[in-house]
């Protein structure tokens, strides 16, 4: 456990780590080979293990690889045959997609970087070996990936709570421009809770007194859907626009908010907010 803390805050050279192996560990953490010819050395910082993946044999570092991964730590402490042959076999999986997790398997510090084309490759074996860091990487590259329905998806998909969140908030401040996507979403009970507000408030409607269920959002989400483009379209059209307000000329109409009132600005007082009602458009000369 304190080799595992110790690795996690600083980056050490294969000098350190085996220092900090036989401090913790004791010599004993890698078994003489004269003591133990017949025997795999378990938990190592040296070339120890052998990853097979379609024919071809990946030499890799057992220490470095249980402290990575709770699975193949899994395979190696329980005495499992991995453990007895020093090699783990790995069917149906790719070596081209193995090659691109070998370091956040094998290195302490990997030199390599997340990019659109690897991610979605890394988030399926982080997820599957329960790499925490390559998630943890794979989370940081993705907050600066401009947010969409999509990529909230994914979010889901592989439970990263941080770029949910930082999906959740840009979305609900402009569902206008999300609606169309978000029918993708609108049966996932947990993620609607938190966009109800926004949605209904861009379609000009106050919140509904009970949560909609996840059936009947999706056979209502197309008058949804209409609402909210009713709306912003109306808001546009508005935008602009000469307006009769309070006796005062010359006023124009500067924003729609979302419970349908506007600001209007007032020559020689500044925005003023008006209620529906209030005041009228200017109706234009033939």
């Amino acid at each position: 456990l304190l080799l595992k803390q110790q690795c996690s805050r600083v980056p050490f050279d294969d000098n350190a780590l085996r220092r900090w192996a036989v401090a913790v560990g004791g010599a004993g953490m890698e078994v003489p080979e004269a003591a133990a010819r017949n025997k795999r050395r378990r938990y190592s910082i040296e070339a120890d293990l052998q990853v097979e993946v379609e024919g071809e044999r990946f030499p890799v570092r057992s220490l470095l690889l249980m402290l990575a991964s709770p699975v193949f730590g899994r395979m190696l402490e329980l005495d499992m045959r991995e453990s007895q042959e020093g090699r783990i076999e790995l069917p149906g999986k790719s070596k081209e997609e193995f090659k691109q997790v070998l370091p956040w398997l094998n290195d302490l510090e990997p030199k390599v970087a997340v990019t659109v084309e690897t991610l979605p490759v890394l988030l399926r074996w982080a997820r599957e070996y329960e790499i925490e860091r390559l998630t943890t990487t794979c989370e940081r590259f993705l907050s600066g990936v401009e947010v969409s329905v999509p990529e909230l998806k994914l979010a889901l998909d592989f439970g990263l709570k941080d770029r949910t969140e930082q999906c959740l908030t840009a979305i609900s401040s402009n569902i206008g421009r999300h609606i169309g996507e978000l029918q993708q979403i609108c049966c996932h009970g947990e993620v609607m809770r938190h966009l109800w507000p926004s949605v209904f408030a861009a379609a000009g409607l106050s919140d509904p007194s009970k949560t909609l269920q996840a059936g009947v959002s999706a056979e209502i989400w197309p008058l949804i859907r209409a609402a909210v483009a009713h709306k912003s379209a109306l808001s546009e059209s508005y935008v602009g626009q000469d307006v009769h307000f309070d006796g005062y000329s010359g006023c124009k109409i500067k924003r729609v908010l979302d419970d349908l009132s506007v600001e209007i600005h007032v020559p020689g007082v500044g925005l003023c907010t008006a209620q529906p009602g209030e005041w009228s458009l200017k109706k234009s000369r033939r």
